[in-house]
């Protein structure tokens, strides 16, 4: 216990000292050019999205299971919702064994999104759940447990290893180059929940993860800021304080000062997010709500939804089609068995077959998107 809380205590000392000598990396937009962004994007509504065919982002991308048909199905689902935007998460290792075929996925990914009306938010490396991810086939899903074969980009290895790192710098630069004036792509978020531990369910984290993935994030905005694409750069806020700067830490201090639109998840009940969104609001430039909705939290569309729109804040909610991320279960289906189903769902809009599991949540958003 002792050693938990000296390990503590040695975390948060750094993250004093990093967020101290954090700086902003030269070539952030001006809030004026991040209004206009917004301003000709109009209210974005859509998901965190991954084909009900995928248990994870390794599984989406990869040639052998590259679902081209359950895309085209899903996002038409998607549209006939009012949606017109969708957070999707690419990965490292499916651009490393296959760039020109990956490249070709993602271009024939967005061919299907266009035709669909949907607007696409990129995801380019991730810090959240199994932090050894391994090209090939990947593994089934084990039964009614949340997102159980969800992988980190670049993982764990790569985090600590110069070397890989390199190697991911160039996915980066590729990746942002190939697509930095493509208007199908609207926003790119670097790093998902880059200081995320996991819940310490994974042996195999980083020790001291929060240094590795801190300059990640910083030499992530180095590499966008020098391709400098069309689309804004943010990586999301998600835990601790974002307002008052002497406490908010290195992570947060970071992510707020240099991304070009704030986002955000928040899978708090609707005070929780009114308390969120003015905290965002408080840094002046348009934000995007990139995570919510969990519905036994209190996290629901009836309660959170009109909120965003109100304050003008895109919401895109985690979760789709249900499918292999079994997404439907709650965060502690890894320490809890459910015998069966939950009611409600936690995450998902639609079931399989595409029919929603909520048709009055259907309505709301097909309501909601109208007034646009």
């Amino acid at each position: 216990m002792k050693l938990y809380f000296l390990l503590l205590a040695l975390i948060f000392a750094w993250e004093t000292s990093e967020a101290q000598t954090s700086s902003t990396v030269q070539g952030r937009w001006t809030a004026e050019r991040a209004g206009a962004w917004s301003a000709s994007q109009g209210w974005l509504l859509g998901t965190n999205y991954i084909p009900a065919s995928a248990v994870n982002e390794l599984e989406m991308w990869q040639a052998n299971t590259f679902d081209p048909d359950g895309i085209d199905r899903e996002l038409g689902w998607a549209a006939g919702l009012g949606m017109n935007c969708q957070r999707v998460f690419l990965h490292y290792l499916a651009w490393k064994q296959d760039p020109a075929g990956f490249f070709g996925r993602v271009d024939s990914f967005l061919v299907i999104a266009a035709a669909h009306g949907q607007k696409i938010v990129f995801v380019l490396n991730d810090s959240v759940w199994n932090p050894e991810p391994q090209a090939g086939t990947q593994p089934s899903p084990v039964p009614r447990r949340h997102n159980s074969g969800w992988v980190q980009s670049p993982g764990g290895r790569a985090l600590q290893d110069p070397q890989e790192l390199k190697k991911v710098e160039n996915y980066v630069k590729q990746t942002l180059a190939r697509y930095a004036h493509d208007e199908r792509v609207i926003l790119w978020d670097l790093l998902n929940e880059p200081d995320n531990t996991n819940g310490n369910r994974f042996r195999a984290e980083p020790w001291f993860k929060g240094v590795h993935a801190f300059r990640l994030l910083k030499a992530s905005f180095e590499w966008g800021r020098q391709i400098a694409p069309d689309q804004p750069l943010t990586a999301g806020l998600w835990m601790g304080n974002w307002e008052e700067r002497a406490v908010m830490g290195a992570f947060n201090l970071f992510q707020a000062d240099n991304s070009d639109i704030l986002s955000f998840h928040c899978y708090d009940p609707p005070e929780g997010l009114r308390n969120r969104i003015h905290e965002v609001q408080t840094y002046g430039r348009p934000v995007l709500c990139t995570e919510y909705m969990a519905r036994t939290v209190g996290s629901t569309f009836a309660a959170c939804l009109p909120l965003l729109k109100e304050a003008g804040i895109g919401a895109l909610n985690w979760g789709f089609v249900s499918g292999k991320t079994n997404t439907i279960f709650p965060w502690d289906s890894w320490e809890k068995v459910y015998p069966e189903d939950p009611d409600p769902w936690f995450h998902d809009v639609l079931r399989p077959d595409g029919t929603p599991w909520s048709t009055q949540e259907a309505q709301l958003l097909r309501s909601l998107s109208e007034k646009n």
